[in-house]
C-alpha cells in the first residue's frame, strides 16, 4: 500500500510541474511569438489550433494530477494524510475548473455562440446595421481583424499566466510534501 501511496504521490506531483510548465511557456514563449507574426490570419488559425491543443493537453493532465493526488491521501493511513495533498489538489482544481466546464459543458454553447454570431453578421449586413466595432465577427472573406485577435491572443496569455501561478503554488506545496514525507 505505502508503494501504491508515494507512487500517486510522485505521478500528481510531476503532473502538476508539466501542467505549470506548459501554461508558464504558453505564456511566456508561444504568445509572443504569435503576436509577432505579421498577418492577423495565419496568427489566429495557429492560435485557435494552439488553444485547441492546449486545452486538450491541460484537462489531461490536471486530471490525472487531481486523481493522482487524491488517491494518495485517500490511500494513506490515517497518520500519514498530509493535508499538502489536499491543498496541491485544491491548486490543481482551481486552475482547471474553467477549462474542464467549457469541454464538458461549454461546446454546444460555443457552437451556438458561433454559428449565431455569423449568422448575426450577415443579418447586419442585409439590414445596413454594420458598423465597424462588429468588424471582429468576418468579413466576406472570412478574414479577421488584426488587432481583435491581438487583444484575443493578449487575453489568453494573461489567463494562461495566472494558471501557471496558481499551479506552481500547488507544484511547490506538493514538492515541499513529499520532501517532508520523504517519500
Amino acid at each position: 500500500m505505502s508503494r501504491t501511496v508515494a507512487i500517486s504521490k510522485f505521478v500528481g506531483t510531476i503532473s502538476l510541474g508539466l501542467l505549470t510548465g506548459l501554461s508558464y511557456t504558453l505564456s511566456t514563449t508561444t504568445i509572443p511569438s504569435l503576436l509577432a507574426l505579421p498577418s492577423a490570419t495565419p496568427a489566429h488559425s495557429t492560435f485557435r489550433h494552439l488553444s485547441a491543443l492546449t486545452s486538450r493537453h491541460q484537462v489531461f493532465l490536471s486530471t490525472l494530477s487531481a486523481s493522482a493526488l487524491i488517491m494518495s491521501y485517500l490511500l494513506s493511513p490515517s497518520r500519514s494524510r498530509h493535508p499538502y495533498l489536499l491543498w496541491a489538489t485544491l491548486a490543481t482544481a482551481v486552475g482547471w475548473s474553467p477549462e474542464a466546464r467549457s469541454k464538458i459543458w461549454g461546446r454546444k454553447a460555443e457552437q451556438k455562440a458561433s454559428i449565431n454570431t455569423h449568422q448575426r453578421a450577415k443579418d447586419m449586413r442585409k439590414e445596413g446595421s454594420w458598423t465597424e466595432d462588429e468588424e471582429w465577427i468576418a468579413d466576406e472573406e472570412g478574414n479577421v481583424n488584426g488587432e481583435v485577435v491581438r487583444e484575443g491572443m493578449e487575453g489568453w496569455k494573461v489567463k494562461q499566466g495566472i494558471k501557471a501561478g496558481i499551479w506552481c503554488v500547488g507544484w511547490a506545496m506538493a514538492v515541499v510534501g513529499l520532501w517532508g514525507d520523504g517519500a
